[in-house]
C-alpha cells in the first residue's frame, strides 16, 4: 500500500474536512440564538474537539478501514448498529446538501435581492451540477479540495482583518440576553461545523507513519481550526453582524461589504458559491459510494446496487441524492423556512453517530488507556449536550424505525422468494 500522505498534507486534509459551509453562516446564526454568549458555545465545541479528534484518530490508527465509524461500531456492537450508523450518515449528508447548496446560493442571491424561489432555483442548479459531474464520474480531486479549503481560510482571515476596526465592546453587552440555556442550543447548532473528524478515518492506511501522524495531525488541526472559529465568532459579535435574515445567511459577505464595498461582497459571494459547489460535488460522490456499499450489504434496497456500465459509477444513488436534496430546497423555499432551521436533522443524527462511536471506543480499548479516557471524556460531554436536542431526538428514533422496518420487509421478501 502506497503511504502517500505526509504530516503537512494530513493537517490540510483535516482542515479541509472541517472547514465547510457552516463556517460561512454559523457565527451569525449562533449569535442570533444566544447573543454574545454564543462565543462560549464556540469555546466549548473547540475544547470538545480535542478528545473527539484524538479518539477518532486513535481508532483509525488501530483499525484502519474505509468503513470508518460504521466499521468501529460494527466491530463493537454487531451488524445492526453498524448499518444504522451508515443510515444516519447517509441522511445527515443528504439533508446537508440542502443546507450547503442554499448557503452558496444565498451568498449570491441576497446581495442581488433575489426572492427565496430564485435562491432555491440557484441551489437546485448547484445540485444538478453535482449530479451531472458524478453521473459521468467527474470528481473533485483531493488537491482541488485543498485549494478550495485554502481559499476559504484566506477569505476568513481577510474578512476578520478588515472587520476588526468595526469591533465595539458595547456589542458584547448584555452578554447573555436570553440566559444561558440558548448557549447549549448554540453548541448543538455548531456541531454542523465540526463534523469531519471521522471523515479522515477512511484514509488512515495512506498516512506516512500513521502511528504518529494520525493523532499529531488531528490535534494540530483542532488547534488551528479552533483559533479560526473563535476569532470569527469574536469578530461577528463585536461588529454586530447578526440578528437578521441577511446577516444570518451571509455574514462574511456583509462584513466584506461594510469594509471594502459591494465589489468585495460580490467577489466573496462568488468564492462562497464555488466553494459550496465543490462541497456538493464531493459529498454527492461520498454519498454515492456509501449508498452503493449499503445496498451491497443489504442495508439498502438492492436496486441501488448498480454501477453504470459506461461510467462505472452508482448513478442511481447519485440521482436519488440529487432528487432528495432538490426536493428539500423546494420544500424550504415554498414554506419560507430558513436553511438554518434544518440543522437539527443532521446534527441530531450526527451526535448519535458520535455517541455510538465513543461507546465503541470504550469497548474496543483497554480501560484506562489514553484512547479509552478520551472516548470517556467525549461521551460525557455528548451526554450533557443530548438534552439540548429536545424533541429533535425523534429524528434518529424515526430513522432507526425505518431501518428496522426495511430489514423486516426485506426478510419477508427473501422468505417468499425462497
Amino acid at each position: 500500500m502506497n503511504r502517500s500522505i505526509p504530516l503537512p498534507q494530513a493537517i490540510a486534509l483535516y482542515i479541509a474536512a472541517i472547514l465547510g459551509s457552516g463556517i460561512l453562516f454559523l457565527s451569525a446564526s449562533t449569535a442570533s440564538v444566544a447573543g454574545p454568549a454564543s462565543i462560549v458555545s464556540w469555546a466549548v465545541m473547540i475544547a470538545f474537539s480535542f478528545p473527539l479528534a484524538y479518539t477518532f484518530a486513535a481508532l483509525s490508527r488501530s483499525y484502519p478501514d474505509a468503513g470508518g465509524a460504521a466499521t468501529f461500531v460494527r466491530m463493537a456492537f454487531g451488524e445492526h448498529p453498524g448499518n444504522l450508523v451508515g443510515w444516519f450518515y447517509f441522511i445527515t449528508a443528504a439533508v446537508g446538501q440542502v443546507i450547503v447548496s442554499l448557503t452558496g446560493a444565498s451568498y449570491i442571491g441576497i446581495p442581488l435581492q433575489w426572492s427565496p424561489f430564485q435562491i432555491g432555483g440557484l441551489a437546485c442548479m448547484m445540485l444538478f451540477i453535482g449530479g451531472v459531474s458524478n453521473h459521468y464520474g467527474v470528481r473533485v480531486s483531493g488537491r482541488l479540495s485543498l485549494i478550495l479549503s485554502t481559499l476559504l481560510l484566506v477569505l476568513l482571515l481577510v474578512t476578520m482583518a478588515v472587520t476588526l476596526p468595526f469591533v465595539q465592546w458595547e456589542h458584547f453587552k448584555p452578554f447573555a440576553p436570553e440566559g444561558w440555556y440558548p448557549v447549549g442550543t448554540a453548541v448543538v447548532m455548531i456541531f454542523w461545523s465540526f463534523f469531519g473528524w471521522e471523515a479522515i478515518c477512511s484514509l488512515a492506511h495512506r498516512f506516512h507513519h500513521p502511528e504518529k501522524n494520525l493523532v499529531r495531525s488531528a490535534l494540530i488541526s483542532a488547534f488551528i481550526i479552533g483559533v479560526v472559529f473563535l476569532l470569527l465568532s469574536f469578530i461577528t459579535i463585536g461588529s454586530g453582524t447578526y440578528g437578521n435574515l441577511e446577516s444570518d445567511s451571509s455574514p462574511i459577505g456583509i462584513m466584506m461589504n461594510r469594509s471594502l464595498g459591494f465589489g468585495a461582497q460580490f467577489i466573496t459571494a462568488l468564492l462562497a458559491f464555488i466553494i459550496c459547489t465543490g462541497t456538493v460535488n464531493a459529498f454527492v460522490a461520498s454519498l454515492a459510494q456509501l449508498g452503493y456499499a449499503l445496498s451491497r450489504d443489504q442495508a439498502f434496497p438492492s436496486c441501488f446496487y448498480y454501477l453504470n456500465p459506461r461510467t462505472d459509477t452508482p448513478t442511481r444513488i447519485v440521482w436519488l441524492v440529487i432528487l432528495f436534496a432538490s426536493s428539500g430546497v423546494i420544500f424550504t423555499a415554498g414554506l419560507g423556512i430558513h436553511f438554518t432551521q434544518l440543522l437539527f436533522i443532521p446534527n441530531s443524527l450526527g451526535i448519535v453517530v458520535y455517541v455510538l462511536s465513543m461507546m465503541a471506543a470504550l469497548r474496543l480499548y483497554k480501560k484506562g488507556s489514553p484512547a479509552w479516557l478520551s472516548a470517556l471524556i467525549s461521551l460525557i460531554i455528548l451526554g450533557v449536550l443530548v438534552p439540548f436536542l429536545g424533541l429533535h431526538l425523534i429524528v434518529p428514533i424515526l430513522v432507526s424505525g425505518l431501518y428496522f422496518l426495511y430489514k423486516k420487509i426485506h426478510r419477508i421478501r427473501t422468505l417468499f422468494d425462497s
